[in-house]
């Protein structure tokens, strides 16, 4: 691992840097009489030694100043490679139909990091990302590994009874259903199409 230079060190430095200067002494030249003495102070000009503190501050700030954004983008890159980990180990290999009693496999009770699939309107859809809301304990697992339309359509979070499922959606429950569909499908991952689904049932 490559190794970098930390704040504490940059001061240390600077420090180190500032006890130089501040034992540099601005002497004014000598008389010709002196001139065979050993000279033991630095002679610099104040200009120079100015424009060595600007350049050190202007360093120590560029650095200060970067560490943020150093420290983001490398969490950045942690998160990312976290979420090719959990991409990896949600996948589901899309297939052209899925039966509903397949889709009870992918509720996500049986591997807290696998897939969440449920379908809405004829279509599959891997909702690993909204785990928090489809995964177990969560708000919508009824939907999960099941076809979720008349959940959605009805907005409703209890199992419907056999004469209410004979029912017919009506005109504002589709309209409902188009909205939740199209918010899942620009979400979610497509996996296939649910076999036995009739578009009519759910058509506006």
């Amino acid at each position: 691992m490559r190794r970098r230079l930390s704040t504490y060190h940059l001061f240390t430095v600077l420090l180190l840097c500032a006890r130089i200067i501040s034992s540099s002494s601005f002497t004014a030249p000598k008389s010709k009489h002196h001139n065979h003495r050993r000279k033991s102070a630095i002679n610099v000009e104040p200009s120079v030694i100015g424009g060595i503190v600007v350049a050190t501050g202007a360093t120590a700030a560029w650095w200060i100043g970067g560490a943020k954004d150093r420290e983001n983008r490398a969490n950045y890159a942690e998160y990312e490679a976290l979420q090719r980990e959990r991409e990896s180990l949600a996948f589901v290999q899309p297939k052209d139909e899925w039966l509903e009693e397949e889709l009870s496999a992918y509720n996500g009770e049986n591997n807290e990091s696998g897939p969440i699939l449920l379908a809405v309107k004829g279509d599959v859809f891997n909702v690993w990302k909204g785990r928090n809301f489809y995964g177990p304990g969560a708000e919508y697992h009824i939907m999960a590994g099941r076809d979720a339309t008349r959940f959605l359509a009805k907005n409703k979070l209890e199992e419907e009874t056999g004469e209410e499922k004979k029912i017919e959606l009506n005109i504002a429950e589709r309209a409902n259903l188009e909205v939740w569909y199209w918010t899942i499908k620009n979400k979610y991952q497509f996996v296939g199409n649910l076999s036995g689904y009739e578009p009519k049932s759910t058509e506006m």
